[in-house]
């Protein structure tokens, strides 16, 4: 019980922080910016590696629909916060760094039982999961 009350406090830290900066009118003076789409594509990257532990019975595409659709608002929300402004470039990084993580997880819940254990432990997948389905 704990360890699920953890990931999903983990993922909710992540959108508090990912909320703040996206949001922030200044976010260089929080976080160092090296290349502005590597940090949205890197952070989307974790974002999806960190749904999928939160909230590992939600479809894939569910996971992918909620992180995508959280980028949108905050891109929306840039437009109204000057000096920031919505990108559609930023909405594409985003995204590819959601379908990448989520593939990540995907094939490592595939390939390696101990993470697909630990991905799934203490939840009601985890009964039915056997080890032939790792």
């Amino acid at each position: 019980m704990l360890w699920r009350a953890l990931c999903v406090i983990q993922f909710c830290c992540l959108l508090v922080i990912y909320t703040y900066l996206g949001l922030t009118p200044h976010p260089e003076n929080s976080v160092p910016v090296f290349n502005d789409l590597l940090m949205h594509f890197t952070g989307y990257t974790v974002a999806a590696i960190s749904i999928s532990f939160a909230f590992p019975g939600w479809a894939f595409w569910q996971r992918a629909a909620f992180l995508i659709t959280y980028s949108f608002a905050i891109e929306v929300g840039q437009h109204f916060n000057p000096p920031r402004t919505f990108s559609l470039v930023d909405m594409a990084a985003n995204s590819g760094g959601v379908i990448l993580g989520l593939c990540i997880v995907f094939l490592l819940t595939k390939y390696i039982a101990p993470f697909t254990k630990l991905l799934y432990w203490k939840t009601q997948l985890n009964n039915k999961i056997t080890p032939s389905e790792y």
